[in-house]
Protein backbone atom coordinates (compact mmCIF):
# COMPACT_ATOMS: atom_id res chain seq x y z
CA UNK A 1 0.00 0.00 0.00
CA UNK A 2 1.30 3.52 -1.35
CA UNK A 3 1.85 6.35 1.52
CA UNK A 4 -0.73 8.03 -0.40
CA UNK A 5 -3.20 5.27 -0.49
CA UNK A 6 -2.74 4.79 3.38
CA UNK A 7 -3.41 8.37 4.37
CA UNK A 8 -6.79 8.68 1.86
CA UNK A 9 -7.78 5.63 4.04
CA UNK A 10 -7.33 7.37 7.36
CA UNK A 11 -8.65 10.68 5.96
CA UNK A 12 -11.32 8.62 5.61
CA UNK A 13 -11.71 6.91 8.34
CA UNK A 14 -11.39 9.97 10.97
CA UNK A 15 -14.36 11.65 8.41
CA UNK A 16 -16.48 8.91 9.52
CA UNK A 17 -15.79 9.46 13.45
CA UNK A 18 -16.44 12.86 12.66
CA UNK A 19 -19.73 12.12 10.89
CA UNK A 20 -20.55 10.02 14.06
CA UNK A 21 -19.92 13.22 16.17
CA UNK A 22 -21.98 15.41 14.10
CA UNK A 23 -24.78 13.14 13.89
CA UNK A 24 -25.00 12.57 17.88
CA UNK A 25 -24.51 16.08 18.43
CA UNK A 26 -27.38 18.08 16.29
CA UNK A 27 -30.39 19.63 16.11
CA UNK A 28 -32.03 16.74 14.55
CA UNK A 29 -30.70 14.28 16.93
CA UNK A 30 -33.32 15.98 19.70
CA UNK A 31 -36.14 16.69 17.49
CA UNK A 32 -39.32 15.35 19.61
CA UNK A 33 -37.30 13.31 21.93
CA UNK A 34 -36.69 15.84 24.48
CA UNK A 35 -38.55 13.97 27.36
CA UNK A 36 -36.65 10.74 26.76
CA UNK A 37 -33.09 12.41 26.48
CA UNK A 38 -34.04 14.11 29.86
CA UNK A 39 -35.41 10.64 31.27
CA UNK A 40 -32.24 9.35 29.55
CA UNK A 41 -30.11 11.91 31.40
CA UNK A 42 -31.51 11.74 34.89
CA UNK A 43 -31.08 7.92 35.04
CA UNK A 44 -27.87 7.51 33.90
CA UNK A 45 -26.60 10.40 36.27
CA UNK A 46 -28.21 8.35 39.14
CA UNK A 47 -26.80 5.37 38.06
CA UNK A 48 -23.40 6.94 37.99
CA UNK A 49 -23.50 8.17 40.96
CA UNK A 50 -24.13 5.10 42.27
CA UNK A 51 -21.65 2.69 40.58
CA UNK A 52 -19.16 5.43 41.76
CA UNK A 53 -20.17 5.33 45.78
CA UNK A 54 -21.12 1.20 45.52
CA UNK A 55 -17.78 0.36 43.78
CA UNK A 56 -15.74 2.79 46.20
CA UNK A 57 -16.84 1.01 49.21
CA UNK A 58 -16.31 -2.31 47.51
CA UNK A 59 -12.65 -1.80 46.57
CA UNK A 60 -11.87 -0.10 50.18
CA UNK A 61 -13.57 -3.67 51.53
CA UNK A 62 -11.51 -5.54 49.37
CA UNK A 63 -8.55 -3.58 50.69
CA UNK A 64 -9.36 -4.33 53.92
CA UNK A 65 -9.90 -8.42 53.55
CA UNK A 66 -7.91 -10.72 54.10
CA UNK A 67 -9.32 -14.19 53.40
CA UNK A 68 -9.76 -14.58 49.98
CA UNK A 69 -7.82 -16.11 47.48
CA UNK A 70 -5.17 -13.50 46.44
CA UNK A 71 -5.58 -13.96 42.24
CA UNK A 72 -8.75 -14.06 42.82
CA UNK A 73 -9.40 -11.28 44.76
CA UNK A 74 -6.70 -9.00 42.57
CA UNK A 75 -9.19 -10.21 39.72
CA UNK A 76 -12.00 -8.98 41.42
CA UNK A 77 -10.18 -5.43 42.48
CA UNK A 78 -9.50 -5.25 38.78
CA UNK A 79 -13.16 -5.78 37.58
CA UNK A 80 -14.35 -3.10 40.55
CA UNK A 81 -11.68 -0.33 39.15
CA UNK A 82 -13.05 -0.63 35.55
CA UNK A 83 -17.03 -0.38 37.08
CA UNK A 84 -15.28 2.68 39.13
CA UNK A 85 -14.72 4.16 35.55
CA UNK A 86 -18.10 2.97 34.02
CA UNK A 87 -19.49 5.10 37.08
CA UNK A 88 -17.84 8.18 35.78
CA UNK A 89 -18.12 7.24 31.95
CA UNK A 90 -22.11 7.21 33.04
CA UNK A 91 -21.63 11.44 34.39
CA UNK A 92 -19.98 11.97 30.80
CA UNK A 93 -22.75 10.47 29.10
CA UNK A 94 -25.81 12.63 31.05
CA UNK A 95 -23.73 15.47 30.71
CA UNK A 96 -23.52 14.47 27.02
CA UNK A 97 -27.41 14.19 26.83
CA UNK A 98 -28.05 17.40 28.58
CA UNK A 99 -26.05 19.00 26.13
CA UNK A 100 -27.85 17.76 23.36
CA UNK A 101 -30.77 19.07 25.07
CA UNK A 102 -29.35 22.44 25.46
CA UNK A 103 -27.77 23.03 21.95
CA UNK A 104 -24.12 22.97 23.51
CA UNK A 105 -22.77 21.42 20.34
CA UNK A 106 -18.57 22.19 21.37
CA UNK A 107 -19.32 20.37 24.44
CA UNK A 108 -21.06 17.88 23.18
CA UNK A 109 -18.21 17.16 21.08
CA UNK A 110 -16.03 17.17 23.76
CA UNK A 111 -17.83 15.12 25.87
CA UNK A 112 -18.68 12.73 23.24
CA UNK A 113 -14.99 11.91 22.17
CA UNK A 114 -13.83 11.29 25.82
CA UNK A 115 -17.06 9.66 26.92
CA UNK A 116 -16.43 7.06 23.98
CA UNK A 117 -12.90 6.06 24.37
CA UNK A 118 -13.20 6.09 28.48
CA UNK A 119 -16.31 3.81 28.23
CA UNK A 120 -15.11 1.38 25.21
CA UNK A 121 -11.52 1.31 27.29
CA UNK A 122 -13.41 0.34 30.78
CA UNK A 123 -15.96 -1.75 29.00
CA UNK A 124 -13.46 -4.04 27.52
CA UNK A 125 -11.25 -4.15 30.81
CA UNK A 126 -14.64 -5.71 32.27
CA UNK A 127 -15.08 -8.15 29.90
CA UNK A 128 -11.34 -9.42 29.84
CA UNK A 129 -11.41 -9.37 33.84
CA UNK A 130 -14.68 -11.37 34.05
CA UNK A 131 -13.13 -14.21 31.21
CA UNK A 132 -9.89 -14.20 33.26
CA UNK A 133 -12.02 -15.20 36.31
CA UNK A 134 -13.88 -17.81 34.35
CA UNK A 135 -10.54 -18.99 33.58
CA UNK A 136 -9.17 -19.18 36.64
CA UNK A 137 -12.56 -21.24 38.42
CA UNK A 138 -11.40 -23.28 36.30
CA UNK A 139 -7.61 -23.56 36.40
CA UNK A 140 -8.09 -24.26 40.53
CA UNK A 141 -10.40 -27.41 39.50
CA UNK A 142 -8.11 -28.85 37.11
CA UNK A 143 -4.31 -27.69 39.00
CA UNK A 144 -5.47 -28.52 42.63
CA UNK A 145 -2.09 -28.76 44.67
CA UNK A 146 -0.20 -27.10 41.21
CA UNK A 147 -2.67 -23.75 41.18
CA UNK A 148 -0.62 -22.01 43.39
CA UNK A 149 2.73 -22.97 41.94
CA UNK A 150 1.56 -21.94 38.32
CA UNK A 151 -1.00 -18.95 39.10
CA UNK A 152 0.82 -16.18 40.78
CA UNK A 153 0.33 -13.04 41.97
CA UNK A 154 3.15 -11.40 39.90
CA UNK A 155 1.36 -13.39 36.95
CA UNK A 156 -2.18 -12.08 37.63
CA UNK A 157 -0.85 -8.78 38.27
CA UNK A 158 0.83 -8.38 35.34
CA UNK A 159 -2.33 -9.99 33.78
CA UNK A 160 -4.63 -7.10 34.84
CA UNK A 161 -1.83 -3.95 33.66
CA UNK A 162 -2.22 -5.95 30.68
CA UNK A 163 -5.67 -5.93 30.04
CA UNK A 164 -5.99 -1.96 30.57
CA UNK A 165 -2.64 -1.31 28.52
CA UNK A 166 -3.47 -3.30 25.94
CA UNK A 167 -6.95 -2.92 25.43
CA UNK A 168 -6.42 1.00 25.72
CA UNK A 169 -4.62 1.08 22.67
CA UNK A 170 -6.21 -1.22 20.57
CA UNK A 171 -9.48 0.56 21.34
CA UNK A 172 -8.19 4.52 20.89
CA UNK A 173 -6.82 3.70 17.53
CA UNK A 174 -10.08 1.95 16.41
CA UNK A 175 -12.00 4.96 17.85
CA UNK A 176 -9.53 7.45 16.14
CA UNK A 177 -9.40 5.15 12.89
CA UNK A 178 -12.20 3.12 12.14
CA UNK A 179 -15.86 3.03 13.57
CA UNK A 180 -16.93 -0.11 11.58
CA UNK A 181 -13.19 -1.48 12.92
CA UNK A 182 -14.13 -1.11 16.44
CA UNK A 183 -17.58 -2.34 16.11
CA UNK A 184 -16.30 -5.64 14.85
CA UNK A 185 -13.54 -5.59 17.46
CA UNK A 186 -16.75 -5.41 19.98
CA UNK A 187 -18.90 -8.23 18.64
CA UNK A 188 -15.51 -10.36 18.33
CA UNK A 189 -14.44 -9.54 21.82
CA UNK A 190 -17.91 -9.97 23.45
CA UNK A 191 -18.29 -13.19 21.23
CA UNK A 192 -14.87 -14.85 22.66
CA UNK A 193 -14.99 -13.81 25.79
CA UNK A 194 -18.59 -15.33 26.60
CA UNK A 195 -17.54 -18.52 24.38
CA UNK A 196 -14.70 -18.76 26.49
CA UNK A 197 -16.55 -18.21 30.55
CA UNK A 198 -19.46 -20.43 28.80
CA UNK A 199 -16.55 -23.37 28.49
CA UNK A 200 -14.79 -22.63 31.81
CA UNK A 201 -18.12 -22.58 33.57
CA UNK A 202 -19.56 -25.67 31.75
CA UNK A 203 -16.04 -27.64 32.26
CA UNK A 204 -16.78 -26.24 36.21
CA UNK A 205 -19.88 -27.95 36.39
CA UNK A 206 -19.48 -31.75 35.26
CA UNK A 207 -15.83 -31.70 37.12
CA UNK A 208 -17.66 -30.96 40.25
CA UNK A 209 -20.85 -33.12 39.48
CA UNK A 210 -17.90 -36.24 39.14
CA UNK A 211 -16.08 -35.00 42.28
CA UNK A 212 -19.28 -34.95 44.30
CA UNK A 213 -20.26 -38.58 43.07
CA UNK A 214 -16.79 -39.74 43.89
CA UNK A 215 -17.51 -38.20 47.58
CA UNK A 216 -20.84 -40.00 47.89
CA UNK A 217 -19.61 -43.53 46.62
CA UNK A 218 -16.61 -43.24 48.96
CA UNK A 219 -18.15 -40.83 52.10
CA UNK A 220 -15.53 -42.37 54.82
CA UNK A 221 -12.46 -41.71 52.56
CA UNK A 222 -10.56 -39.29 54.65
CA UNK A 223 -9.21 -37.65 51.34
CA UNK A 224 -12.60 -37.11 50.06
CA UNK A 225 -13.43 -35.34 53.45
CA UNK A 226 -11.01 -32.75 52.84
CA UNK A 227 -12.52 -33.03 49.34
CA UNK A 228 -15.74 -32.04 50.70
CA UNK A 229 -14.25 -28.75 52.66
CA UNK A 230 -12.10 -28.02 49.49
CA UNK A 231 -15.24 -28.01 47.20
CA UNK A 232 -17.58 -26.05 49.35
CA UNK A 233 -15.69 -23.19 49.38
CA UNK A 234 -14.79 -23.60 46.02
CA UNK A 235 -17.96 -23.76 44.65
CA UNK A 236 -19.46 -20.64 46.72
CA UNK A 237 -16.78 -18.28 44.84
CA UNK A 238 -17.98 -20.41 41.25
CA UNK A 239 -21.54 -19.51 41.73
CA UNK A 240 -20.38 -15.89 42.81
CA UNK A 241 -18.70 -15.71 39.65
CA UNK A 242 -21.27 -17.07 37.31
CA UNK A 243 -23.38 -14.74 38.88
CA UNK A 244 -20.89 -11.64 37.42
CA UNK A 245 -21.37 -13.20 34.38
CA UNK A 246 -24.82 -13.78 33.78
CA UNK A 247 -25.56 -10.45 34.69
CA UNK A 248 -23.05 -9.34 32.35
CA UNK A 249 -24.94 -10.87 29.77
CA UNK A 250 -28.05 -9.65 30.57
CA UNK A 251 -26.64 -6.20 29.77
CA UNK A 252 -24.23 -6.48 27.39
CA UNK A 253 -26.47 -9.32 25.24
CA UNK A 254 -29.41 -5.91 23.49
CA UNK A 255 -26.32 -3.37 22.79
CA UNK A 256 -24.35 -6.49 21.49
CA UNK A 257 -27.16 -7.24 18.95
CA UNK A 258 -28.34 -3.70 17.90
CA UNK A 259 -25.04 -1.73 17.82
CA UNK A 260 -23.51 -3.22 14.61
CA UNK A 261 -27.06 -2.74 12.63
CA UNK A 262 -27.68 0.76 14.59
CA UNK A 263 -24.22 1.96 13.41
CA UNK A 264 -24.92 1.15 9.91
CA UNK A 265 -28.25 2.10 9.80
CA UNK A 266 -27.00 5.46 11.28
CA UNK A 267 -23.80 6.05 8.86
CA UNK A 268 -25.94 4.94 5.55
CA UNK A 269 -29.29 6.58 5.74
CA UNK A 270 -28.55 9.44 8.82
CA UNK A 271 -31.85 7.69 10.56
CA UNK A 272 -32.58 8.42 13.90
CA UNK A 273 -34.84 5.79 14.23
CA UNK A 274 -32.77 4.24 15.83
CA UNK A 275 -31.07 6.87 18.01
CA UNK A 276 -32.74 6.45 21.66
CA UNK A 277 -33.34 2.50 21.35
CA UNK A 278 -29.86 2.59 20.92
CA UNK A 279 -29.00 4.71 23.75
CA UNK A 280 -31.30 3.03 26.26
CA UNK A 281 -28.95 -0.32 25.24
CA UNK A 282 -25.78 1.60 26.07
CA UNK A 283 -27.50 2.84 29.35
CA UNK A 284 -27.75 -1.14 29.72
CA UNK A 285 -24.38 -2.01 29.16
CA UNK A 286 -23.86 0.67 32.11
CA UNK A 287 -26.46 -0.88 34.81
CA UNK A 288 -23.92 -3.59 34.85
CA UNK A 289 -21.54 -1.90 36.69
CA UNK A 290 -24.63 -0.66 39.04
CA UNK A 291 -25.63 -4.36 39.62
CA UNK A 292 -21.77 -5.91 40.09
CA UNK A 293 -21.27 -4.05 43.54
CA UNK A 294 -24.95 -5.86 44.90
CA UNK A 295 -23.82 -9.06 44.07
CA UNK A 296 -20.50 -8.79 45.55
CA UNK A 297 -22.73 -8.10 48.78
CA UNK A 298 -25.28 -10.45 47.85
CA UNK A 299 -22.99 -13.93 47.01
CA UNK A 300 -19.38 -13.13 49.32
CA UNK A 301 -20.12 -12.92 52.54
CA UNK A 302 -16.35 -11.82 53.72
CA UNK A 303 -17.06 -8.97 51.32
CA UNK A 304 -20.76 -8.18 52.57
CA UNK A 305 -19.06 -8.60 56.09
CA UNK A 306 -16.37 -5.89 55.20
CA UNK A 307 -18.90 -3.68 53.92
CA UNK A 308 -21.07 -3.45 56.88
CA UNK A 309 -17.90 -2.63 59.12
CA UNK A 310 -17.01 -0.12 56.55
CA UNK A 311 -20.45 1.45 56.64
CA UNK A 312 -20.55 1.44 60.44
CA UNK A 313 -17.56 3.00 60.75
CA UNK A 314 -18.44 5.92 58.33
CA UNK A 315 -21.73 6.72 60.48
CA UNK A 316 -20.02 7.18 64.21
Amino acid sequence: MSRTHWRSCVRSKMQAQEFLSNFYCSEESRQGLDNQIICLSVINILLGITAIFGNTVILIALCKETSLHKPFKVLLRNLVVSDLWVGFVQLLFGGYTISVLQGRWQTCHLLYSVHGIVAKISITASLWTITAISVDRLLALLLKLRYRQVITIRKVYALAIASWVCNGIINVLLWCFSSDAWTVFLATNTAVCLTTSTYCYTRVFFRLRQQQTQVRINPGDPENQITRVDMTRYRKTVFSALWLQLALLFCYLPYSVLAPFALREIENTSSYAVFMPFMTTITLVFLNSTLNPILYCWRIKEVRRVVKDTLSCSRM
